[in-house]
């Protein structure tokens, strides 16, 4: 008898690829979350001693022009953590796209491997059968043609 021959094959093999590149899309979109993360802490650490600095110079004596100048360098760090901040929901949005997008394509990969394994089972159900007929056929003509012993 024939070998076994998933006529889907070529397909599952271009749903592993499709998992696969989702996986990759997955992973950059997790760094670039990280990056992001990352960013917003050096942001707000910067902004956290801007303010400690800001405070400490308050106390002492400042004049109009320190005081506008430090207090515009403070109003940048504020919104550069901020902006870091929509950075990272941005990161985080898109890291759940392409996680959706990854678990997709894994349970399309799934279907098609449960269906080959469906159609693997009955092949070899159906070979066993024939066997099993080819041997029952021997065995009857055998004992027709008078071989089988008393």
């Amino acid at each position: 008898m024939k070998r076994f021959r998933f006529r889907l094959q070529r397909l599952l093999e271009i749903r592993e690829h499709e998992t696969k590149l989702a996986q990759n899309s997955w992973v950059a979109a997790r760094r670039a979350a990280q990056v992001a993360a990352d960013q917003l802490r050096v942001a707000s650490a910067l902004r956290a001693e801007s303010a400690e600095r800001l405070l400490a110079r308050r106390q002492g004596r400042m004049s109009v022009h320190e005081w506008r100048q430090s207090a515009e360098l403070h109003e940048a760090l504020v919104a550069q953590e901020w902006l870091a901040a929509e950075r990272l929901a941005d990161a985080l949005r898109e890291e759940e796209h392409r996680r959706q997008q990854l678990t997709e394509a894994e349970r399309r990969e799934k279907v098609l491997r449960r269906l080959r394994e469906r159609r693997a089972e009955e092949y070899r159900r159906a070979v066993e059968a024939a066997e099993q007929a080819a041997i029952d056929e021997m065995a009857q003509n055998v004992f027709l043609e008078g071989g089988g012993r008393r």
